[in-house]
This record gives structure tokens, C-alpha cells and sequence, in this order.
């Protein structure tokens, strides 16, 4: 019993194909937005996007979780900002 059997590279890899596939998702969202938002908004997110991606697998050798972390907090701003600016305030084209 006090031995672990959980693999930490096992969980290294779920979590990077995790953080991958909420990254892919997150950009999937931002892109597909484009038609219904303002352009200095569809720059920030790309903008913000690509900075924060970047950061999060420089970061995921010492954190593994970074990527999962980063991707979930980029589709949430998306849903603030698209779902509040276009929904509720009124943005469009």
C-alpha cells in the first residue's frame, strides 16, 4: 500500500492531449466568430490566443497541467466576451 501505481508521464500526456484538445477548441470558437463580432475583437482574441498558447506549452515541462488550465480560460473569455458583447450589449458587424 505504500507504493503508488499511477504513472506520472501517464498523466503528463493525458493532460497535454487534454490541453490540446481545449486549445484546438478554443480557437475553433474564436475563428468561427468572426462573421458576428467587431474586428479589433476577433484581433484581440488571435492575439491573445496565440500569446497565451505559446506560454502555456513553454510552461507545460514544469506544469503539466498549464495547457488544460490555459486552453479552459481562453474559451472562457470567448464565451464573455462574444456571448455578453454580441448577445447583451448588441456587437455586430
Amino acid at each position: 500500500m505504500g507504493r503508488s501505481e499511477h504513472n506520472r508521464e501517464a498523466y503528463r500526456v493525458l493532460f497535454g492531449y487534454v490541453g490540446a484538445g481545449v486549445q484546438i477548441l478554443a480557437a475553433l470558437l474564436i475563428l468561427m466568430s468572426f462573421p458576428v463580432i467587431p474586428l479589433w475583437l476577433f484581433a484581440g482574441l488571435v492575439v491573445f490566443l496565440a500569446v497565451s498558447t505559446w506560454w502555456s506549452w513553454r510552461k507545460f515541462s514544469a506544469n503539466f497541467m498549464m495547457p488544460t488550465l490555459v486552453g479552459t480560460a481562453q474559451a472562457v473569455l470567448w464565451m464573455m466576451l462574444v456571448g455578453v458583447g454580441v448577445g447583451i450589449v448588441g456587437w455586430s458587424k
